[in-house]
C-alpha cells in the first residue's frame, strides 16, 4: 500500500521530471570563473566511473569502511551487485538474486565485510554471505502473518551498532505503521511498535554508538526517538519531533558531543534537529539549497544524501536539469555554511551514495546505472564557513 502523500510526492518527482513544467534552463548564478573559485574542494576530486547497469536506477548503496572495501549496489530490477574496490578499480565480485519486489535497501556487517542485508517491499530481509552468494544465508520475514493473510510491505531496515538487532519500518497496514524486531541470530520475530506512527514508516535509523537508541521517520511528518531498552512502546518512545512534512532520509550526526538529527524531506527541504529540540535549529528550503550550490531555478534542485563527518554535515545536492549532470555539495558545521566541491564529471541524477571517511571517499549512483568513486585526496574542510543568511 502506498499512502496518499507518498503519492503525491511521487506526482511532484515527476513534475520535476518533466522540464517543459518548468524555466527553459537552469543555469548557474554566477560565472564558471566565480564557480571555480567557491567550489575550492573541486581541484581535490578524481572519479572512477564504471557502469553498472545500462537501462536500469542504481537506487541503493552500502559499503564497508575498509580501505579496499566491498560495495553493494542495489538495483530496480531487484537484484543486488557486489563489487570490491582496490587501486581505484572496481571489481565484480558476486550477483544476488532472490527478492520478488522493490528492493528498499542494503547494510553491510560493521566487522564482517562478508556479511551484508538486503531487504525488499515483498516483507523480507536477507543476510548474504558474500563467500557462497548462491543463496542467502538467513531470512528474516513476518511469521505473525498467517497462511493466506496478506503480508505487511516493508519500507526500510536497520541494524543496531552491536549487531544483535534488525528493525523494520512497514507501510501502513490495516490501519497502523508498524516497527518490526528481530534477533540477528534467530530468524524469529521478537515483537513491533505499531502505534506511534499513522503513516508509511520510511527511515529507521539506529544510533551509530548505543545500541538500545533508534529513530524513525514517516509519511506522517514524525520523527520518534526510541529507548528500545524499556519494555512497553509507550515506555520507549521517549520523544517526538514533527517535521510538517513528509519525510524522506534521516541520519544522526554529532556536534560538540551532542546528538543532531538532519532530516531531508521528499519535497528537498533539510532540517537539523536538536533531540531535545521543539523545532528544526535550522532548516533549508530548496530556495536556501539553490542558493548554496548557485542554481538559478529552485524547481529544479534535489538534495541527493547527507553524510556525517567528525566535524561537519556534507550535504549533496544537484539540479534535475539537462539529465542531472550538475551535483555540488556543500558543508555545515554548527548551522554555518560553506560550498565544497563540484563534481563536475558526474553525468547523472544521483539516487544514492555513501561516505567512507577512512580512504576519503565518495560513492555516487544514480539513474544511468554509472556508479562514480569521487577520491579526495585533501581532507574537504577548509576550516572556516560562512554564516547561512
Amino acid at each position: 500500500m502506498i499512502s496518499e502523500t507518498l503519492l503525491k510526492m511521487h506526482e511532484l518527482e515527476l513534475d520535476i521530471d518533466n522540464q517543459e513544467d518548468f524555466a527553459d534552463s537552469d543555469t548557474d548564478t554566477c560565472s564558471p570563473d566565480e564557480i571555480t573559485r567557491l567550489f575550492t574542494n573541486s581541484n581535490n576530486v578524481a572519479n572512477c566511473e564504471k557502469i553498472i547497469a545500462k537501462n536500469k536506477y542504481i537506487l541503493h548503496i552500502a559499503a564497508t569502511s575498509e580501505n579496499q572495501p566491498n560495495i553493494a549496489i542495489g538495483l530496480s530490477d531487484n537484484t543486488y551487485e557486489v563489487f570490491t574496490l582496490s587501486d581505484n578499480q572496481v571489481t565484480h565480485l558476486s550477483s544476488l538474486t532472490g527478492h520478488k519486489d522493490k528492493i528498499i535497501d542494503c547494510r553491510f556487517h560493521s566487522t564482517n565485510s562478508n556479511l551484508l542485508y538486503t531487504g525488499s517491499s515483498d516483507g523480507c530481509v536477507k543476510l548474504w554471505d558474500l563467500r557462497a552468494p548462491q543463496k542467502s544465508s538467513q531470512t528474516f520475514l513476518d511469521t505473525t502473518v498467517k497462511n493466506g493473510e496478506k503480508a505487511k510491505g516493508f519500507n526500510c531496515f536497520d541494524i543496531s551498532s552491536n549487531e544483535r538487532l534488525l528493525t523494520v519500518g512497514t507501510d501502513l497496514f490495516e490501519g497502523d505503521a508498524y516497527l518490526l524486531f528481530w534477533d540477528t541470530r534467530s530468524s524469529e520475530i521478537l515483537g513491533g511498535y505499531w502505534e506511534s506512527h499513522t503513516d508509511d514508516i520510511t527511515q529507521v535509523k539506529f544510533h551509530p554508538s548505543d545500541r538500545d537508541k533508534l529513530i524513525s521517520g514517516s509519511t506522517d511528518g514524525l520523527i520518534n526517538i526510541y529507548d528500545l531498552s524499556q519494555t512497553c512502546e509507550d515506555d520507549a518512545l521517549i520523544d517526538t519531533l514533527n517535521t510538517d512534512s513528509s519525510i524522506e532520509q534521516l541520519l544522526w550526526f554529532n556536534e560538540d558531543g551532542k546528538d543532531h538529527i538532519s532530516c531531508i524531506t521528499h519535497t528537498s527541504d533539510l532540517q537539523l534537529w536538536d533531540v531535545d529540540g521543539a523545532a528544526p535549529y535550522k532548516h533549508f528550503n530548496r530556495t536556501n539549497i539553490s542558493q548554496e550550490i548557485k542554481k538559478k531555478s529552485e524547481s529544479y534542485v534535489y538534495i541527493a544524501n547527507c553524510h556525517a563527518t567528525d566535524k561537519y554535515l556534507m550535504v549533496l545536492a544537484g539540479s534535475n536539469f539537462n539529465n542531472g549532470e550538475c551535483l555540488r555539495s556543500f558543508y555545515i558545521e554548527n548551522g554555518k555554511t560553506q560550498q565544497g566541491a563540484n563534481f563536475e564529471e558526474n553525468k547523472q541524477r544521483v539516487r544514492c551514495s555513501y561516505y567512507n571517511a577512512n580512504i576519503n571517499v565518495l560513492l555516487t549512483g544514480g539513474e544511468k546505472g554509472i556508479l562514480n568513486v569521487w577520491k579526495m585526496t585533501n581532507p574537504s574542510y577548509s576550516g572556516s564557513v560562512k554564516k547561512k543568511k
